[in-house]
């Protein structure tokens, strides 16, 4: 399963339909635009109560769409934009198909979700859990970092004493380790510096106690990090590498990635998601499951990729 949410805002408060299926392709789905997205999502039934959602860590996606303010929220766990390479690409190319509206990332994913309706984080049962050691992936000396494909990579720098060590996680980001992180490190091969893109970071300054981090990607109660580290001053960076970049003493300078090569590969992926194949069953095409029943059929797609080349040589004109 790859369990995703839509939620629909209105002048009524929101209105929500949740999916076993549709999480994986989900931003692909988004370049339809809104002319085509919102009268599917208004067909969505309620969602209910609050008490009636999913846990936060059974959500692999979602999207909110507020036709009235032109607004759009959304959070992914694969994809293009969880790719460090593309994910400016990708924001170029979704903000095209959604002319006039904002484009936001959720980076809470369903806990940042849910506190953008206003509903209280405390129903989170996990939301004060401790997050498991063995989650980390750290490279020992003599063994170099091999985390399984599909782990993402964090940076840590630290400084006093000047050390960089590159982290693989399964489930949780490191800084939500809190201070015990820098025991988890203790021993760990300094790599000296890394000069690659990576998935997200951490900058430890241990002496004044500060700590910067960031992400592409989501993390379920992010809102805790500060309460995970008492005492010391914490600064979420978004997905702003460059301040990590700029803080880290030379250890992290990773090469910018080449946009126009990006925004190619971007618009490739999704005219391929919109190109249906000889042999999908019952005509159809896997896209925006969750609000059709059974996917799109093969008329709805070459509009759609027409909007695609389109919008990709609006975004072409700014890389």
């Amino acid at each position: 399963m790859n369990p995703v949410v839509y939620v629909l805002g209105g002048p009524d408060g929101y209105r929500a339909t949740d999916d076993d299926w549709g999480a994986v392709g989900l931003e692909l789905d988004l370049l339809a635009g809104p002319d085509f997205l919102l009268p599917l999502m208004r067909q969505g039934r309620a969602y209910g109560q609050p008490h009636s959602w999913r846990p936060d860590d059974e959500i692999d996606a979602g999207v909110v769409v507020d036709p009235d303010r032109k607004v759009l929220r959304l959070f992914v766990l694969e994809g293009p934009l969880v790719e460090t390479y593309t994910r400016r690409a990708a924001f170029a190319l979704l903000r095209a198909t959604w002319p006039g509206w904002e484009v936001h990332w959720i980076y809470g994913a369903q806990t940042g979700l849910r506190s953008h309706l206003g509903l209280d984080p405390a129903d989170d049962e996990d939301r004060e859990r401790r997050v498991w050691a063995d989650d980390l992936f750290v490279s020992r000396p003599g063994a170099p970092l091999t985390p399984r494909p599909g782990v993402p990579c964090t940076v840590v720098t630290l400084d006093g004493p000047d050390r960089c060590h590159l982290v693989g996680y399964g489930f949780d980001h490191p800084v939500m380790q809190g201070p015990a992180l820098l025991d988890l490190l203790d021993g760990a091969t300094d790599e000296g510096g890394h000069y690659g893109l990576a998935e997200g970071g951490v900058r430890i300054d241990a002496y004044h106690r500060r700590v910067g981090w960031w992400t592409i990607g989501t993390q379920i109660h992010s809102d805790t990090v500060a309460a995970r580290w008492p005492g010391w001053t914490v600064e979420f960076w978004e997905d702003r590498w460059a301040e990590h970049r700029a803080a880290s003493g030379g250890r992290f300078d990773p090469t910018e990635p080449d946009d126009t090569a990006a925004l190619i590969s971007v618009r490739d992926a999704a005219l391929r998601h919109w190109t249906p194949s000889p042999t999908d069953e019952r005509d159809g095409l896997i896209c925006l499951a969750g609000l059709t029943g059974r996917g799109l059929t093969t008329r709805h797609a070459p509009p759609v990729r027409a909007r695609i080349e389109a919008a990709y040589r609006q975004a072409a004109v700014g890389t």
